[in-house]
């Protein structure tokens, strides 16, 4: 019986996961949207859900700025200063990330480019991921490699999962090109936030955390759904 207690308590957890989920998912895209809609742009939902993922990787950095400073002597040495993000590899990283959004872009003007995303939609699918990922790792300059890795794994998971939760609210007032590229220019600048104030391990760390916590919320979520109780 105490087993079958716990496990309740468990399912009873799981229900709370799943309203969590609905109600993050009925909020991110509408609160998103008011805060362009301030300077009168109202974006497509693709744009909306990149934008939310930059607001949201730029306070993990900024967290993981202030958690570092309040360390004492544990802190990482890792000064802000213009030079982290004035590089030959930033730089690299940011042509290479322009042009997977040109690449993409591309598609409702040039007819080849459709065909060609028409024709192997996995291929062009797996060119954009690789440019996305190869710009992460080689803007993240000076981090250690498997801190890169982990965080350009995130990132990719992060796109998936903010994607999901958006929806239209309103219809968007500028073209789908014009929403692209401000969702690109806020992208390129939680880029740069990260690499500019964030203490590789301090913020990897962080990024860690979010994943679990996000993988087990989605887990609890699904089990709810499932309709699954330990007692009659």
């Amino acid at each position: 019986m105490t087993l079958l207690s716990n496990l309740q308590g468990i399912l009873d957890l799981a229900k709370w996961a799943d309203w969590l989920i609905l109600r993050w998912s009925a909020l991110v895209t509408p609160i998103v949207s008011d805060l362009i809609g301030l300077f009168g742009i109202r974006v497509s939902v693709i744009a909306t859900s990149m934008i939310a993922m930059a607001l949201f990787v730029s306070f993990i950095a900024v967290g993981a700025r202030i958690e570092n400073k309040f360390k004492g002597a544990a802190k990482e040495i890792w000064p802000v200063r213009w030079s982290n993000i004035l590089n030959k590899r930033v730089f690299f990283a940011t042509i290479v990330y322009a042009f997977q959004v040109l690449l993409i872009g591309l598609i409702v003007f040039l007819p080849i480019i459709d065909q060609l995303y028409a024709r192997f939609p996995n291929i062009f699918l797996a060119v954009c991921y690789f440019l996305y990922c190869s710009a992460i790792v080689v803007g993240l300059r000076g981090w250690p490699l498997w801190a890169s890795l982990v965080v350009t794994a995130s990132m990719v998971g992060f796109s998936h999962i903010f994607g999901y939760a958006a929806h239209e609210t309103l219809p968007p007032n500028v073209s789908e090109t014009a929403s692209t590229f401000i969702a690109a220019m806020f992208a390129i600048a939680c880029g740069l936030i990260v690499v500019g104030i964030a203490p590789p391990l301090a913020f990897t760390r962080r990024i860690i955390f979010m994943v679990i916590g996000v993988i087990a919320v989605i887990g609890l979520s699904q089990l709810s759904h499932w309709g699954i109780s330990a007692l009659p």
